[in-house]
């Protein structure tokens, strides 16, 4: 059976959306895209810094949890930095947001240098201990 040019041999395409690849997705309405509403958040005080990111929130105005990611290009000079760092910090939110307490937060995440050197179950638990500072997420049981 010959190779199919635009996908694989069954005829599939190459990165199309499956049933377990859109669980992992994450979707617009969870981002926070507006400059406003990140300059809101910068402007409150609710600052936490953890070992690999600087975190803010507040209460949503939209109905579910929502994250805004930065990765400076003064802190990460190479585009494949930025996108690894934005992509650990959207990775470990994703994974914590069913744990998130009361009612619908945004939270605006900031990428420090030293990400680059972690993997994302140590960005995890760096964003689970600053969510907890801040009240986010419940107190971890013994």
């Amino acid at each position: 059976m010959a190779e199919n040019p635009a996908g694989t041999a069954d005829g599939t395409t190459v990165g199309a959306e499956t049933p377990r690849r859109r669980a992992f997705l994450f979707p617009r309405s969870a981002r926070i895209a507006s400059r406003r509403r990140f300059e809101a958040l910068y402007a409150s005080d609710t600052k936490r810094v953890g070992r690999y990111l600087v975190a803010w929130h507040a209460p949503s105005e939209t109905a579910s949890h929502r994250l805004g990611v930065t990765a400076a290009k003064r802190t990460f000079h190479d585009a494949h930095q930025r996108n690894r760092a934005k992509r650990l910090l959207r990775e470990s939110f994703r994974r914590l947001r069913p744990s998130f307490a009361g009612g619908p937060w945004d939270l605006v995440l900031v990428a420090k240098r030293r990400i680059l050197e972690a993997r994302e179950p140590e960005v995890r638990a760096d964003l689970e201990k600053v969510c907890r500072a801040a009240g986010l997420l419940p107190e971890a049981t013994p």
